[in-house]
C-alpha cells in the first residue's frame, strides 16, 4: 500500500466519521468481545454466528475488534471483524474445516469454489446491526460501512473484506450501498440450514485494490460518497 492510497484511506476514515458526527453518532473500538455482545443484546440483537462469537472462539485482541455505534448517551449498532492469514489454504478450505466444527450436526454444507480468488489476508466482517429505532437513513449505513472498510485497512491491512448478505437485500441493493464491489451467489448451500443463517446468502468481498481506488475517487468526488437516504431494515 502506498503513502498516497494510505492518504486518501485515512481521508476516507476521516470524512465518514464527520459525517457521522453531524449525525450526532459517535464510534467505539473494543476486543472485548463478550461483553460488545452483552451490549448488542440489550439494543434488541437476537443472537450471533459462531465465525465472530465468544463462545466459539478465543479471538485475538489484535487480530478482530469492534466498532459500536453511540448516539445520545447508547448504543445503536455494530459490527464485528475478524482476521485470517490464508497463505496456503483456500477460503472454501478454511470454511469446510472451520465450519464443520462450529455447526457440527447442524447440517451438511456444500461450498463453490467460485470466490478462491479471496486470498491472503482476509478479513470476515459479520453481525451487523442496528437498533430498530435509529433505522431509515441509508447514509447512516453507507458511513459506517465505509469508516469500516477504512478502518480495517488502515489497522490491518487486509488483502480482502468479506461479508454474507440476504439475497433479498443484495437485490434491493444494500451491498452496493455498503461498498462491495464483488457478489458471489450460492457460495453455501445448506441441506438443513442452520439457525440464524439465510437462505441463499451472498458472499459480497471489497479487494485491497478497489478499496484504494475507491478512497481515492470519494477523496477527489466527496459529494458521490452518499446516495437517496432510504433504508428499510439492517439486522
Amino acid at each position: 500500500m502506498s503513502i498516497v492510497s494510505n492518504l486518501d484511506v485515512m481521508t476516507l476514515f476521516s470524512t465518514c466519521l464527520s459525517g457521522l458526527a453531524e449525525r450526532g453518532v459517535s464510534v467505539h473500538e473494543s476486543s472485548d468481545f463478550a461483553q460488545c455482545e452483552q451490549r448488542m443484546t440489550a439494543i434488541g440483537k437476537a443472537g450471533f454466528t459462531p465465525m465472530l462469537s465468544s463462545d466459539f472462539n478465543d479471538l485475538s485482541k489484535d487480530h478482530a475488534g469492534w466498532l459500536i455505534l453511540h448516539r445520545d448517551g447508547r448504543d445503536i449498532g455494530g459490527v464485528a471483524a475478524r482476521l485470517d492469514s490464508l497463505n496456503r489454504e483456500s477460503l472454501s478450505e478454511f470454511w469446510a474445516r472451520s465450519y464443520g466444527r462450529m455447526y457440527n450436526g447442524s447440517g451438511a454444507l456444500k461450498m463453490s469454489r467460485n470466490c478462491d480468488e479471496i486470498a491472503g489476508k482476509v478479513m470476515y466482517m459479520g453481525e451487523f446491526f442496528i437498533a430498530k429505532e435509529a433505522r431509515g437513513s441509508r447514509h447512516l449505513l453507507s458511513l459506517f460501512t465505509h469508516l469500516l472498510f477504512a478502518y480495517a485497512a488502515l489497522r490491518w491491512q487486509p488483502d480482502w473484506l468479506y461479508a454474507f448478505v440476504r439475497a433479498d437485500d443484495v437485490r434491493l441493493g444494500y451491498a452496493s450501498e455498503y461498498g462491495f464491489t464483488r457478489q458471489y451467489p450460492g457460495v453455501h448451500l445448506w441441506d438443513k440450514r442452520p439457525k440464524g443463517r439465510a437462505e441463499g446468502e451472498y458472499l459480497v468481498a471489497l479487494p485491497a485494490g478497489d478499496l484504494m481506488r475507491m478512497a481515492q475517487f470519494f477523496r477527489e468526488r466527496p459529494s458521490c460518497l452518499l446516495g437517496v437516504d432510504s433504508l428499510k431494515r439492517v439486522e
